[in-house]
């Protein structure tokens, strides 16, 4: 065989190995329930409950903006990959404000990619 085909054999063999799998992309979703929710006659605050679940995540925060009469303020409200059900409870919700939570990946140790975002108001029953 000639010395050049010993040269390939190398190279054509690298085609048969399996491709690596790529890492799927971090995702996420979030939401919440009720919302709106309902302050009730006497009542000065309503409860939310924030829900979300992670996908190929290491790190997640969920991450509360709010916006109203008092001005902004920001806080971090979990650093859990996901919550469900009624364990997560938003139970300071007021009128006149909008409260938005946002999701982030820091798998990287630092603030990444948003994965989603809910924004949760209140309304007052009369």
């Amino acid at each position: 065989m000639k010395r050049w085909l010993w040269l390939l054999i190398p190279i054509m063999g690298l085609g048969f190995l399996p491709a690596r799998a790529r890492a799927a992309a971090p995702s996420g979703i979030i939401a919440a329930e009720p919302n709106p929710c309902r302050i009730e006659p006497g009542q000065r605050e309503c409860t939310s409950h924030i829900t979300w679940n992670t996908q190929d995540v290491k790190h997640a925060r969920v991450i509360v903006k709010s916006e109203g009469k008092e001005g902004e303020k920001t806080h971090e409200f979990s650093g859990s990959l996901s919550c469900q059900g009624r364990k997560c409870p938003a139970p300071w919700i007021r009128p006149d404000t909008r409260y938005v939570f946002k999701l982030y990946d820091f798998s990287s140790g630092s603030q990444g990619r948003e994965l989603g975002v809910v924004t949760v108001t209140a309304t007052k029953v009369k």
